[in-house]
């Protein structure tokens, strides 16, 4: 064995060489606690963030009433039942037009009442004899004053009952103040549609009367012939022009488009149309007899009581009175006779065609909404001004005149 190697067989020892020590495997560093949490009074102010806006569900449509059609033997109980259902809108309306009647038609009838008096208080034989220079004029004032009261009342009458009966006839029931509202609006386009319709009825009725007229024997046969004449023709050439008026206050069309619906309305139902304004010109009929009758009656009531031109001074105030609440009291019976002549075209005109879009224009959010304001259109009023200044020319007329007699 050569020298410096070592015995394999030696102990462990200095000619050992040193093992090698295993390798030192680095400790992950040791990160420092966290900080405790800081008190919620330390804590920095949260901003609140802006919740969003609610949203705002659309409105529910309203609810379409199921509008049954009426058979034509039942029109004229269901337009009785329709008018019994809107007692206390047709009470409102016609308080309206009762008062028109008397602003109007009033201060003529207090002046004639006046003439009277003063006639009978100083003997004048001719009613002219104690006429002023222009106690003519003031009276043919006030006369016109009164027929521009009676086309307004007529036509207002007309339309406005029309208006409420229409919404109580789908159980939406418009306010007497919005039908009014519908009334103003449409009065030009009613007045037009009336003409329209009656054109044709006038001028056959005319016709028939000049040819019946050389029969008759006596004047009331020829009265009875011309009652019964305009009945046949109104039957005959009226039925389709009968929805006319209705299409342009329901169905919110110009005359000439609801002249063209009444013929296709008509179609649909000839008797009911027939009856329609055979209904109409039998009331008017009655109602112009029942407007002579009562005069009469009241004539004979005072007559009774003692109040004319030569009863005294209480005699002649309560006179007085009975001729303002006679001039008011002939206001409602026309808007009421009114309402009864239109509610069969309302009721057979809604049932065949559902068409209420002139209603839906005066209701809360359309266009003809009386309680929204809108640029270049003026407030309601109950009273326009234009009324307003009609009363008062008839009030000033009233007074002209009366002091013109007595002096």
């Amino acid at each position: 064995m050569t020298e410096g190697e070592g015995d394999p067989g030696a102990p462990d020892g200095a000619d050992a060489a040193e093992p090698t020590e295993p390798p030192v495997v680095p400790e992950p560093p040791i990160e420092p606690p966290a900080a405790p949490a800081p008190p919620p009074s330390a804590l920095p102010p949260i901003e609140p963030t802006a919740a969003p806006a609610p949203v705002e569900p659309p409105p529910p449509a309203p609810v379409q009433q199921e509008i049954p059609l009426v058979p034509t033997r039942r029109l004229l109980a269901a337009s009785f039942d329709l008018l019994s259902r809107s007692g206390a809108d047709m009470r409102r309306a016609s308080f309206y037009i009762g008062l028109i009647m008397l602003g109007t038609v009033g201060p003529l009838a207090l002046a004639s009442w006046g003439l009277l008096v003063v006639e009978m208080e100083f003997g004048y034989t001719d009613f002219d004899a104690g006429f002023a220079a222009n106690t003519e004029a003031l009276l043919v004032g006030l006369g016109l004053l009164a027929f521009i009261g009676l086309i307004i009342g007529s036509v207002e009458s007309r339309t406005l009952a029309m208006t409420v009966l229409g919404g109580r006839m789908i159980d939406r029931p418009v306010s007497t103040r919005r039908a009014l509202a519908r009334s103003r609006r449409m009065f030009w386009s009613a007045i037009l549609a009336t003409f329209i319709a009656s054109i044709p009825v006038l001028f056959v009725q005319g016709v028939v009367s000049s040819l019946i007229a050389p029969t008759a024997t006596s004047p009331e046969a020829l009265e009875a012939s011309s009652v019964i004449t305009s009945t046949v023709v109104t039957a005959v050439i009226g039925g389709p022009f009968a929805y006319v008026l209705a299409g342009v206050v329901l169905g919110d069309v110009n005359p000439f488009e609801a002249l063209r619906r009444s013929f296709l309305v008509f179609r649909a139902r000839k008797l009911a149309a027939a009856i329609v304004v055979v209904f109409e010109t039998i009331t008017a009929l009655l109602v112009l007899f029942g407007i002579g009758a009562g005069l009469d009656i009241v004539l004979r009531l005072f007559d009774g009581l003692g109040l004319g031109p030569q009863a005294g001074p209480i005699g002649l105030a309560a006179t007085t009175i009975g001729v303002v609440a006679v001039t008011f009291a002939f206001g409602t019976l026309l808007f009421t006779v009114s309402a009864i002549t239109v509610a069969p075209q309302v009721v057979m005109f809604i049932g065949l065609t559902h068409a209420t879009n002139g209603l839906d224009r005066v209701r809360p959010g359309g266009p003809d909404d009386p309680d929204l304001g809108r640029s270049g259109r003026a407030r309601f009023r109950w009273l326009t001004r234009s009324m307003l200044v009609g009363f008062a020319l008839g009030a000033v007329g009233l007074a002209a005149t009366l002091t013109s007699v007595a002096a």
